[in-house]
């Protein structure tokens, strides 16, 4: 069987931790969430005080930080943004499915 993956669009890149309390502003669409049998898992967007993206993942007490970026590196545009919410609702989905204990393995992959 030949099977293709669909081509990423956007890059998530490992960040520190970070507290959105300070310097951080919502996005227009401020995140996502999706569930898998009882578990429930959410990404939250923000701009940080440079206007990147920066993205937080939460379940059942983890949490991964991440910049996020078209695959070129360039930022995401506004009219983009519906776009990514749905890889990144992809990525939690994969993430709650692989265990939440580590980053979802997807961003990994090239």
């Amino acid at each position: 069987m030949n099977s293709r993956r669909k081509s990423r669009k956007y890059r998530l890149i490992e960040i520190d931790a970070f507290d959105a309390r300070h310097g951080y502003k919502r996005c227009t669409i401020p995140g996502v969430g999706v569930y898998a049998g009882r578990s429930k898992a959410v990404a939250d967007f923000w701009n940080d005080s440079t206007d990147k993206l920066v993205v937080r993942f939460s379940c059942q007490g983890y949490a991964c930080h991440f910049k996020a970026s078209l695959i070129s590196g360039k930022p995401i545009p506004e009219r983009k943004m519906s776009d990514f919410g749905e890889y990144v609702v992809d990525v939690l989905s994969e993430w709650l499915i692989e265990g939440v204990d580590d980053p979802p393995p997807s961003i990994y992959d090239d």
